[in-house]
């Protein structure tokens, strides 16, 4: 499989990639969590509840498909520096769903699906039965700039409907301006904002800041 964020200085690239867009307390919040000093702001929000256009994919004729990765597929994300890969493996064989949008063979974006109960920084977020969570959105390097994200968002959003699916969530870093900006764009509406703190991986709160 093609789709893999390899090469010798790839995190390197992928710092200034990161303090370019605005990320640089993202980025320095997640060297200080490595250290054992781990302090996060995020949203709970709601995805998908507004009428929207279909976003459309640019610059480029090629052709892009919508599908639910197999197993053997995930292996092109074993890589990613954010994927937990043995917890993708365990989630995938418990019913969650991985949905790529491939270009011939190659994963060019994806996102994936939990619809059971999760843990999210020793916090429980319950799930019912009409209801799903979207995490790990993400675009390769190399097919970036397209629109594919919000394509994918959208195409995933149209698929739970289908799926009986009235309510879907998702968890915001508050640091993270990118990502933020894309949910403002497909119309995510935050819920709560969560304070979370880890010290040293064995001191833990996570409590609500503000309602919305």
């Amino acid at each position: 499989m093609k789709s893999r964020e390899s090469g010798k200085f790839y995190k390197f690239q992928l710092l200034f990639i990161r303090i370019k867009h605005g990320l640089f307390l993202f980025t320095l919040r997640s060297f200080l969590s490595k250290i054992g000093l781990d302090f996060m702001l995020f949203y709970w929000e709601l995805e998908g509840s507004q009428e929207m256009a279909e976003p459309e994919i640019r610059n480029t004729k090629e052709t892009y498909e919508v599908t639910p990765l197999a197993k053997s597929d995930l292996t092109a994300l074993k890589n990613l520096s954010f994927i937990n890969y043995d917890k993708l493996l365990e989630s995938f064989d418990r019913g969650a769903k991985v949905i790529g949008l491939k270009n011939k063979d190659e994963i060019a974006a994806f996102t994936c699906v939990e619809y059971s109960d999760f843990i999210f920084r020793k916090k429980r977020f319950e799930l019912h039965d009409n209801e799903a969570y979207l995490l790990n959105m993400y675009t390769f390097q190399s097919h970036r700039g397209k629109n594919l994200a919000p394509f994918l968002r959208y195409q995933v959003y149209q698929m739970l409907k289908k799926e009986g699916v009235g309510r879907i969530y998702s968890v915001t870093d508050y640091l993270n301006k990118s990502s933020i900006k894309f949910k403002r764009k497909l119309g995510a509406k935050p819920l709560v904002l969560y304070f979370s703190v880890i010290f040293f991986k064995r001191l833990h709160w996570t409590f609500a800041l503000k309602r919305y």
